[in-house]
């Protein structure tokens, strides 16, 4: 398993001195969240990314994911409006290429959330529609899409391992690829072992602690999950992809570092 820290936590900070943090922490990959004021595709996307190229290389960081915002800005795979649909997806592909740029192994997509004016299902003809357009060009680009739960309180389709599973069996790409993010995990009632034994690959993990409640992502036993019990677990299954610490939350971005810090120091103490 491989760590890796998040400027989401950062975002009230510029991008270099996330960057400077990574190294402090001698932390060796990153996955970058793509949104203000770090990054936005259509604001200064070529300078904001030879920038961000540039001092990446320079400390020897490895891109492992890249997450463009999809739960704050309006853009949304599954609306029912056509246009607007069309617009997200553009949106996503044109996050891809950025992905290529910075030399991402990976992007992150998630369902988007379907209109509560028509069925579930016609939702998620459309949500599934425009992840089959994505992954059609992700297979072209060779790049990886994650394919990422989200809780209950961000959509009303994908919210689970079993909703997942679907969704990568309709979709039938290569390109396409299951991962956990521990938050959605617990609160849908899950473990990675529910994963595990329905997916045929998972390629990347979101590791947070939460207070059971809400979709709240807190350091490391600032809650109440299990987090040392999903580590064991993907260990006893020889999970050898990363593990991002996506702090996120008021309480963390006066002084993320410490955030970051802290989750690293449990990490450490932790012996599987």
């Amino acid at each position: 398993m491989r760590i890796t820290g998040m400027n989401i936590t950062f975002k009230h900070f510029p991008f270099l001195y996330f960057l400077e943090s990574m190294e402090r922490l001698e932390i060796e990959e990153i996955e970058i969240w793509a949104g203000e004021p770090h990054l936005f595709i259509y604001r200064n996307a070529l300078r904001n990314m030879r920038m961000m190229k540039r001092e990446i290389k320079a400390r020897n960081l490895n891109v492992s994911c890249y997450t463009p915002e999809q739960c704050v800005y309006p853009y949304n795979i599954a609306a029912s409006d056509t246009g607007w649909r069309n617009t997200s997806i553009a949106y996503f592909v044109d996050n891809l290429y950025a992905a290529l740029e910075l030399e991402a192994d990976k992007m992150l997509i998630t369902s988007g959330i379907g209109d509560f004016s028509v069925s579930q299902e016609e939702s998620w003809k459309y949500a599934s529609d425009s992840i089959y357009q994505l992954s059609k060009v992700a297979e072209k680009e060779g790049m990886t899409l994650a394919l990422e739960p989200l809780t209950q309180f961000e959509s009303n389709l994908v919210t689970d391992f079993k909703g997942l599973k679907k969704m990568i069996e309709q979709i039938q790409s290569p390109s396409l690829k299951g991962m956990i993010d521990s938050v959605a995990m617990q609160l849908a009632g899950e473990t990675p072992d529910d994963y595990f034994s329905m997916l045929p690959e998972l390629n990347h993990f979101h590791l947070i602690d939460g207070d059971g409640q809400t979709d709240a992502h807190l350091s490391l036993d600032d809650g109440i999950q299990d987090w040392r019990g999903y580590l064991k677990s993907l260990h006893h299954h020889g999970y050898e992809g990363t593990c991002t610490l996506e702090v996120m939350g008021s309480a963390y971005y006066q002084d993320p570092q410490a955030a970051i810090r802290n989750s690293l120091k449990k990490l450490k103490e932790f012996k599987i």
